[in-house]
């Protein structure tokens, strides 16, 4: 609490108000009353303090403002009442100690920001400590000032000032941006929240997720596999030639058997290396776009026939998250599926709904996945060794899964395989279908 006199200065303050504003008690004494709150804020407070000494009798009167040296997360409301001639305000604001925002704010580990949108510029309001040691700025440095002179690169002016627009516009936000920091420009994953006070001003929080490493990470990891590729097909296509040479022109069956047994090894690497490239071709899609998993099943199911017998149990349609990767998804797992089947016995896709998932099912009779493949895949264990395309299969299958929000699941009864693509039910208005989607690349000769 405070006191307030006829010429708008503090004539005491309480303790808990001191320590908002990080002053002491006897410092703040006597000091304008506007002086403490945010710029835009002082008219507002005079204002109000004078419709309340000004009337007879005993009134109070509520206001929102924002006090720029405090901890508080935006503005705040303020009661202002007559007592004995002067004016008592009291600042409507839970303790840290009890107030669960208060812990989140102040111990999340991603940099928060609350700012106002004033004239289309975000004005630092407040920072959490995360944004303090992430940025490098300290708080009473930016608080006050336009965010984007602070945080925003010169080549990002443009893009900043379109989400700028957006939030004054009252629309969300959520993007990858790159930021300046105290240790150069590093990427973040942006989430802007726009809201309006009691009093009709536009405010928000800007969250930023620092994933830097774990971008150039990503990038890193796809050039090495690019280039991995690229030399491997060549250096198998110099094995491939020099063994058909070796295999033709050998007069000892001995001779002629290890060139046989080369080209069969660099047949597997190969059929690895094209696995690989499908992989990384059907995780580039968007996991978030809705596909008709029933159709996309169907058109599995369609390409073996009538060279593999393949029986379906689906529903008309089943709209699903995943995007046409679960197409890929399927196809591996239908794939591995007709690999270990013995001929003349028909694999099964099956899908039911339950809940907010759907479940698309593949089925054969036999030998069931490896031991070792198995705990890797479906219970997490150790990678200690991975062989030939199928177990690529699996995981793409497993990790289409996973990026739209499902998972993978297996199990072995009466002598059937049985694998789950467990994924979360969709009711978007727009769901791709197989002719909508992109025709999946050819993969090795069935």
């Amino acid at each position: 609490m405070f006191g307030i006199d006829d010429t708008g200065r503090f004539t005491f303050v309480t303790d808990e108000f001191a320590a908002l504003l990080g002053r002491s008690r006897d410092d703040l004494v006597g000091t304008p009353a506007e002086a403490v709150v945010a710029p835009e804020d002082r008219e507002t407070l005079a204002t109000e303090r004078q419709a309340v000494s000004n009337t007879p009798d005993r009134v109070t009167r509520t206001c929102q403002l924002t006090f720029p040296q405090s901890d508080c997360s935006g503005p705040v409301t303020v009661e202002l009442t007559t007592a004995n001639g002067s004016v008592v305000g009291s600042v409507g604001r839970t303790s840290g100690a009890t107030d669960p925002f208060r812990y989140l704010f102040d111990l999340i580990q991603d940099a928060v920001v609350g700012f106002e949108i004033v004239n289309y510029v975000p004005v630092v309001r407040t920072v959490n400590p995360a944004f303090v040691e992430t940025f490098g700025y300290d708080r009473d440095d930016i608080l006050g000032e336009p965010l984007n002179d602070f945080i925003v690169p010169d080549d990002c002016v443009e893009e900043a000032v379109n989400y700028d627009q957006r939030t004054a516009s009252g629309e969300i936000n959520y993007a990858v941006v790159s930021r300046q920091t105290a240790d150069g420009c590093r990427e973040f994953i942006y989430r802007g929240v726009p809201y309006d006070t009691a009093d009709n001003r536009r405010c928000g929080f800007a969250m930023y997720t620092d994933v830097t490493d774990s971008r150039q990470q990503k990038r890193r990891l796809r050039v090495l596999h690019r280039v991995l590729r690229h030399n491997l097909r060549n250096e198998l296509s110099v094995v491939f030639g020099m063994s058909e040479y070796v295999r033709a022109q050998a007069d000892d069956s001995s001779v002629s058997l290890a060139a046989s047994r080369a080209l069969d090894a660099a047949d597997r690497l190969t059929a690895v290396s094209e696995k690989a490239r499908s992989v990384e071709t059907a995780l580039d899609g968007d996991p978030d776009q809705s596909v008709d998993a029933a159709a996309l099943a169907r058109s599995v199911a369609d390409s073996y026939r009538p060279d593999v017998p393949v029986e379906t149990a689906l529903p008309e349609t089943l709209p699903v998250t995943g995007g046409t990767a679960v197409y890929d998804a399927l196809d591996n797992l239908v794939e591995n599926a007709v690999i270990h089947t013995p001929d003349g016995t028909a694999v099964r896709i099956t899908a039911e709904r339950h809940g907010t998932d759907a479940s698309v099912r593949v089925l054969d009779d036999g030998p069931g996945i490896p031991a070792i493949e198995r705990a890797v895949v479906f219970d997490d264990e150790d990678i200690t060794n991975l062989q030939h395309g199928s177990g690529l299969g699996i995981w793409l299958a497993r990790w289409v899964a996973e990026a739209a929000g499902g998972g993978i699941e297996y199990e072995r009864a009466d002598g059937w395989t049985t694998v789950s693509l467990r994924l979360p039910r969709s009711d978007a208005d727009d769901v791709l279908t197989p002719t909508d989607a992109p025709k999946p690349e050819a993969g090795p000769t069935r």
